[in-house]
């Protein structure tokens, strides 16, 4: 297993609903769903947690249902998982007496309860099971009152995606903080028939109004999560459409009711999906991994329409989706011969908001382009930061002259506010010019000044701020360390320094003197 990771644990099938979409209902329905023994459970949460894992996930089936589920998180717990989630259906944490079994174990817990509908009509028809969503309530009010997270989790299908407009009501009053909706995944449904499959999997483009509602509904800044559906279906949700998430191996009950090694979740998640070639053209297309096979037999792929950059511009203007923006215009330069000792450039969306850009070889140098503001240096645009440095600080200073070179080359990020630089090479600059540069980068920009270069000189023991303001004035500001102490000062290149030029420096200045003390309670003025 990867380190610093997360792993599942599938406690068996047993289960207490009977879920249209779920293969753990019917097998317990069928008789084949067994206890497991809680012995090669905990040896695989040991195995985990020597691995390098940091949170662990127990689900189902129901694993609440397990006899031996509590000696389960009670050893998650000894063992110093940072993050237990349990992922339950609701129905025996409706007594308050079993959650607080379960939360005297003392561990971090998240709740992940799997509702099947935002209504009681629609998550009891999905679950068959009635009085399923009252127990439910229930359990989210017993949560609450302890002050436990709480998360909620729903497979998509054709008896309850009608009420999911009905979500931002149900998670308001229950202090849910995520939400999370899935495709439903033929593999794991069990054996259905061709009509089963028909009734369970909706064609996506009906989908587009009730989640139109509930991305509407809900407030800004919460934890929607939409797993599986196609970009181009509804571009305008992009932001909120996962089709991965973060690294996960997932042990789960294989033939008689034995756990499985550990796998990696989403590699084998996209097994039963593919892309008709069009897709390519999409800007969406690194990150889509396409419809469900037998999706595609019962509903064909004609839904699937490329969005092109031209449409991404107008639904995104708050590039909310910076990476599907920048990852594009950043892939030229893995077309470009990176200075030695580097071999090779590569390009990864690391997440929605986030492009790495990687000078590789035997010491790889790794930055991150984010939204803007702070790090190592940024652009209107976008920022950068520093993932990894090369040990050497020759290979560090050509890698990062390289990229900063490129990168306005490219003219991609818009007016700089503050420049990449040497500085950000541990030992290359005196330690008391260094700190006055971070702060100087923490406040850009500085009033109407643009911060284009910044030069290294004198042994680190100097810097030299090349700015220029909107009509091309142009000054020179520098930092000294001098015995410890930093001196500080600046040269104009006109006479009569324009309103703007006057206010960029004395804003630098400002940001630049120290901060007066706050004074202690009692303390005379």
């Amino acid at each position: 297993m990867e380190p610093k990771t997360q792993v599942e644990i599938q406690l068996g099938h047993m289960c207490n609903n009977r879920c249209v979409f779920c293969v753990s209902g019917q097998q317990t329905a069928l008789g084949r769903a067994r206890p497991l023994e809680v012995g090669p459970i905990l040896e695989r949460v040991t195995e985990a947690r020597r691995a390098g894992h940091r949170k662990i996930t127990l689900l189902g089936g129901e694993p609440t249902l397990q006899p031996g589920f509590l000696k389960v998180v009670e050893h998650a717990v000894a063992l110093g998982f940072d993050e237990i989630v349990i992922f339950t259906n609701g129905v025996k944490t409706a007594r308050e007496g079993f959650i607080d079994e379960v939360v005297r174990t003392g561990g971090n817990l998240t709740w992940r309860i799997s509702i099947q509908g935002a209504t009681e009509e629609a998550h009891d028809r999905t679950t068959r099971r009635a009085g399923s969503f009252g127990r439910i309530l229930q359990s989210m009010g017993h949560l609450r009152r302890r002050n436990q997270r709480v998360t909620v989790n729903m497979c998509v299908v054709g008896s309850n995606y009608e009420s999911v407009e009905h979500f931002p009501r149900l998670i308001a009053e229950n202090g849910v903080q995520q939400l999370h909706l899935d495709m439903v995944r033929p593999m794991d449904a069990g054996e259905r028939t061709d009509d089963e499959f028909r009734q369970m999997m909706v064609r996506y483009t009906d989908l587009l109004p009730p989640l139109t509602k509930l991305a509407a509904g809900v407030p800004e800044g919460f934890d929607l999560n939409i797993g599986n559906l196609p970009y181009c279906i509804a571009p305008g949700l992009a932001p909120f459409i996962h089709h991965d998430g973060e690294t996960t191996h997932t042990i789960a009950v294989d033939g008689e009711n034995e756990l499985s090694r550990p796998w990696n979740k989403y590699e084998v998640k996209r097994r039963d999906k593919s892309k008709p070639e069009r897709c390519g053209r999409c800007v969406f297309d690194r990150r889509c991994n396409g419809i469900f096979d037998r999706y595609r037999e019962i509903h064909g792929d004609a839904e699937l329409v490329p969005v092109t950059a031209e449409q991404l511009a107008e639904l995104d203007a708050k590039h909310r989706l910076l990476s599907v923006h920048l990852a594009p215009r950043l892939a030229v330069l893995a077309e470009q011969a990176p200075p030695a000792p580097f071999t090779a450039v590569s390009i990864a969306e690391a997440s929605e908001r986030a492009v790495h850009v990687s000078l590789d070889g035997e010491d790889a140098l790794v930055l991150s382009f984010h939204e803007p503001g702070g790090g190592a240096a940024s652009l209107e645009r976008f920022a950068i930061d520093i993932v990894r440095l090369p040990q050497s600080r020759v290979a560090a200073r050509a890698g990062l002259s390289w990229i900063w070179e490129q990168v306005r080359r490219l003219g991609i990020g818009g007016s700089i506010r503050h420049p990449l630089g040497h500085d950000a090479v541990p030992g290359e600059i005196s330690p008391v010019i260094a700190g006055r540069l971070s702060r100087l980068r923490r406040a850009a920009p500085h009033g109407a000044l643009e911060w284009r270069a910044l030069a290294v000189l004198d042994g680190g023991r100097r810097a030299e701020l090349e700015l220029v303001t909107r009509e091309g004035e142009r000054a020179s500001f520098w930092l000294e360390d001098r015995n410890g102490k930093a001196t500080a000062g600046y040269e104009v290149s006109v006479e009569k320094p324009s309103e703007a030029l006057v206010h960029g420096l004395g804003a630098i200045f400002a940001t630049l003197s120290p901060q007066p003390r706050a004074r202690q309670p009692g303390t005379a003025g």
